[in-house]
């Protein structure tokens, strides 16, 4: 009969502790093994490249902690894979979309520039014209009065008069000048006007077609670039080297045990606002972190990597 309750006992508590272990298994089971799995041809990246990748996500997460918490394995349970699905090609439907905008802008930019060194150099040629015209009407006001008051003395002697002559052909010269100058005027004015129609006319399609890249981009999407399944990193989409980066460490956190935390900035936060910033891991991170994974070595900690080396 004692040998029956002690059978029982030894049979529970075997229970307990399996129960235990695979309920506890989950969270922050440090160091995390992981390899690359499979890699959907789609995405033209190497195995090379997303162990490099990987290796910076996980230096997010073990620089700021100060531990080693990952570490690369080919025969590891943890695979990273890449899926190919709908997320990806609208990913690069908008990469598309966003470098044609980028080229647009540039255009809109360069005509705009165009157009205000066109509306400088005008400016510049009215002022210097206003000024030439003032000192042209200066002298013929001159010109007329010393005219009219040697008109009024019967004459002028043959040297002033040979100067009044050469005075009035200047002026002359001078009037057809400034009439020619006032007609490139018109004409520089009329061109400046006809490029800032235009230029005007891109920026308003630029502004349009932003709206439409926005009303279908630009609204926040739910962390969707990836997700996390216990045996697999799965990596849906992504356009940038630190989106992937991010989205690997995002998912490097759930596969610690840590869930979503608040904070835009975090790195668990549910969204992923800013793709192309590099990842950091925020004060909220770090609480998560510890409330999952403590300062210290556990003693459950321990058991369960004992427990991990004996079943690999």
């Amino acid at each position: 009969m004692r040998n029956t309750y002690l059978v029982a006992l030894i049979v529970t508590l075997l229970g307990a502790g399996i129960f235990w272990y695979q309920s506890t298994a989950y969270r922050c089971p440090v160091p995390i093994s992981y390899r690359v799995g499979t890699i959907d041809p789609a995405f033209a990246i190497t195995p090379e490249e997303v162990v490099t990748y990987a290796a910076e996500a996980e230096a997010v997460w073990e620089t700021a902690v100060g531990k080693d918490l990952f570490v690369y394995d080919q025969n590891a349970s943890l695979a990273i894979q890449f899926i190919y699905d709908d997320r990806q090609e609208n990913a690069d439907s908008e990469a598309v979309k966003r470098r044609a905008l980028d080229e647009k802008r540039k255009q809109s930019d360069a005509a705009t520039a165009v157009l205000e060194k066109v509306r400088v150099e005008y400016d510049q040629l009215v002022d210097s014209y206003e000024k030439r015209r003032e000192t042209y009407e200066s002298r013929l006001a001159r010109y007329n009065e010393t005219v009219t008051t040697y008109n009024d003395r019967g004459g002028a002697p043959e040297a002033v008069f040979t100067e009044l002559q050469e005075e009035r052909a200047a002026l002359s010269r001078e009037a057809t000048a400034l009439e020619s100058l006032s007609s490139n005027l018109s004409t520089l004015a009329a061109d400046s006007n006809d490029l800032a129609e235009r230029a005007n006319q891109m920026v308003q399609e630029y502004n349009k077609e932003v709206a439409a890249y926005n009303a279908q981009f630009g609204f926040a999407h739910e962390f969707t670039q990836g997700d996390y399944q216990r045996d697999t990193i799965n990596v849906y989409t992504f356009t940038s080297e630190p989106e992937l980066v991010a989205v690997l460490a995002h998912e490097f956190g759930h596969a610690l045990g840590i869930g979503h935390v608040e904070g835009t900035s975090s790195l668990m936060y549910y969204l992923l606002e800013n793709p192309n910033q590099t990842p950091i891991v925020t004060t909220s991170d770090l609480e998560s972190y510890e409330m999952v994974c403590g300062n210290s070595e556990s003693f459950s900690r321990t058991i369960h990597r004992i427990i991990r080396s004996w079943i690999r």
